[in-house]
C-alpha cells in the first residue's frame, strides 16, 4: 500500500503536466508523460497481482532440467509497459532539447534529461529483445548438476555441489519471498520473488532446497516427475534454515 501510494506522490506531476498539455493541445507531451507513468503503474499492476497469489504456474521440462518462468500475465505486462516506456522515451529525447516539450524546465534540464531517458531507453529495449529471446522476464530452471537463474538483463548459473545452504532470507540485501542458494565460497544466489515463478512463491523454495538435499531424485527433473512433486506438494517441509517463503 506504501508503494503505491509513494508511485501516486512520485508521479502526479507528470500526469498534470499531461493533462495541461492536452488543453494546450500540445498532445506528444501528453502522449510521453502518460507514458513515462504508464509503465511504473503497470509494473506494480503486476507486483500486486503476484502478492495477491492470481498467478499461474508456468513451467515445463525437456531432457536437460525442469524451467519454471514467470507468469504469462504478469510477462505480458511487462512488454508492454517496456513497449510504452521506449516509445515515450524516444518522444522525450526528440523534442525536449528543441524546447518543444511542453513542460517548464531549465536549459540544463533540456539538455541532460534527454540523455538520462536515452539511457533508459537503451536499457528497456536490451531488456525486451532479451526477455523476448528467453520467452520471459526471468526464468528458474533446475537441472540435475546445477540451475539457471534468469531475470530480464542476465543469467547466472551454479552447481549444486557449490551450494552449502538453501535458506528463505538472506542479510546481504533486502528481498522477498526469497530463495537463497548460499555457495562455498559464501557469496548467494538469489531467486527473489519466487512466487513470480509459483504462486505464493513456498512451493519453489522447497523444490530447490528438495534437489540440493536429494541428489538421488535429480533425475526426476529431466522426465516430468519434478513438476508433478512441485504440483503435489510433496517436499520435507523442515524448518532447519529458517522460515519458508511462504511466511515471508
Amino acid at each position: 500500500m506504501w508503494i503505491t501510494l509513494a508511485a501516486v506522490v512520485a508521479f502526479s506531476p507528470g500526469v498534470i503536466y499531461g493533462v495541461r498539455a492536452f488543453r494546450r493541445g500540445h498532445y506528444l507531451t501528453t502522449v510521453a508523460l502518460f507514458g513515462v507513468v504508464a509503465f511504473p503503474m503497470i509494473t506494480l499492476v503486476g507486483v500486486h497481482l503476484v502478492r495477491a497469489g492470481r498467478t499461474s504456474l508456468r513451467a515445463s521440462y525437456d531432457s536437460t532440467g525442469t524451467t519454471l518462468r514467470a507468469d504469462q500475465v504478469i510477462s505480458v505486462l511487462m512488454y508492454i509497459g517496456l513497449i510504452i516506456f521506449i516509445c515515450s522515451g524516444l518522444v522525450i529525447v526528440r523534442f525536449v532539447p528543441s524546447g518543444e516539450f511542453d513542460v517548464p524546465m531549465t536549459r540544463g534540464m533540456q539538455i541532460f534529461s534527454p540523455i538520462l531517458v536515452a539511457f533508459g531507453v537503451v536499457v528497456a529495449v536490451v531488456g525486451l529483445v532479451s526477455a523476448r529471446r528467453r520467452g520471459g522476464v526471468g526464468f528458474v530452471k533446475l537441472t540435475p548438476t546445477g540451475f539457471d537463474l534468469a531475470n530480464i538483463v542476465y543469467t547466472e548459473s551454479g552447481d549444486w555441489g557449490d551450494v552449502v545452504d538453501v535458506k528463505a532470507s538472506t542479510e546481504t540485501k533486502r528481498t522477498r519471498k526469497a530463495v537463497v542458494l548460499v555457495l562455498q565460497d559464501g557469496s548467494e544466489e538469489i531467486i527473489d520473488g519466487a512466487d513470480f515463478y509459483a504462486p505464493r512463491g513456498a512451493a519453489l523454495y522447497w523444490m530447490v532446497r528438495h534437489y540440493w538435499r536429494h541428489p538421488e531424485d535429480r533425475p526426476e527433473l529431466t522426465d516430468g516427475r519434478a513438476l508433478d512433486r512441485l504440483r503435489e506438494g510433496r517436499f520435507e517441509l523442515d524448518q532447519s534454515s529458517g522460515s519458508s517463503t511462504g511466511s515471508g
